[in-house]
């Protein structure tokens, strides 16, 4: 994933060298995909890859997300601050399927949160 002054995307890059996009993210205030993307995808064991957003989603406040190899973007969770805002890691899948990552901001003190996000892959 690439951030800086535009929105992100996410990109490939073969063993050749050779540079692909599949999925540039939206330029707009809390779009439903997020924007600016931190932190590095993680290969889910379904195949897919898993990242999050630090902007964008219903409340701006960042997003999770699912994208296939082929491109296809999926929003999991976008955040509302009681629940965190503006993750910031990426996330890592444990071994029960699930997928966890930290927030930089909201929760219960307003300092940051642990999630937790089921997938329908979960054993």
């Amino acid at each position: 994933m690439t951030e800086g002054a535009g929105p992100g995307t996410v990109f490939k890059v073969t063993p050749g060298g050779a540079l692909t996009i599949p999925y540039s993210f939206c330029a707009k205030i809390a779009c439903a995909d997020g924007s600016t993307p931190r932190g590095a995808l993680s290969l889910g064991s379904d195949g897919n890859f898993y990242g999050t957003t630090y902007y964008g989603g219903t409340s701006n406040e960042g997003t999770v997300f699912r994208i296939t190899p082929s491109g296809v973007l999926t929003t999991l969770h976008s955040f509302h601050g009681w629940d965190g805002r503006y993750p910031i890691g990426g996330v890592s899948q444990a071994t029960n399927g699930a997928f966890y990552g930290t927030t930089t901001g909201g929760g219960s003190g307003g300092d940051g949160t642990i999630f937790r996000l089921s997938v329908a892959n979960e054993e």
